[in-house]
């Protein structure tokens, strides 16, 4: 009888473990919503809850890094980037959002970098080539900043955001 009281407490163990995951991956998702409508305080909020609970989450570090660039908490931003890079070096969108930051302070050769190592890492990240785009017109090269939207354009003809630039 030890054996089904332990294989019981295991299965129960795993259940909760599973409402933990899946309230977690809903409070997120709340989050997110909650940020694209505007709402960066309860968005805030429930990113800092789940950051409890998962202190590493990157998604929630990326996350509450984009609350604060909306913000514009700059350097609170810039810090949860950086909280993200160093729990997932690879992730093209902490470097993004560094850059975004670097670009906000006039740090321009700052945010390229940031931007051009953000598509190294992925190159079908189609925001990374709209924000190097943007970066590299602001810094006066032209010639490239056309080839970065075109490059943008290849992995989704629709963009709209990126024919009307284009247009300018």
């Amino acid at each position: 009888t030890s054996t089904v009281n332990n294989s019981d407490n295991m299965v129960q163990s795993q259940l909760k473990l599973a409402d933990v995951q899946n309230m977690s991956i809903g409070l997120l998702e709340l989050a997110h919503r909650e940020y694209q409508d505007g709402d960066y305080e309860n968005a805030e909020r429930h990113c800092i809850q789940l950051g409890r609970q998962e202190p590493g989450n990157t998604g929630v570090l990326l996350l509450l890094s984009s609350i604060h660039f909306q913000c514009r908490r700059y350097d609170k931003s810039a810090q949860f980037s950086a909280m993200a890079i160093k729990q997932n070096p690879l992730l093209a969108e902490a470097y993004s959002n560094l850059g975004n930051v670097f670009k906000e302070r006039g740090q321009i050769q700052e945010a390229l970098e940031n931007y051009r190592h953000a598509v190294r890492l992925k190159p079908e990240f189609i925001d990374g080539y709209i924000n190097l785009a943007s970066a590299l017109a602001a810094a006066g090269e032209m010639e490239q900043a056309v080839q970065a939207y075109v490059t943008a354009l290849q992995y989704n003809p629709d963009l709209y955001c990126v024919r009307s630039d284009l247009g300018n």
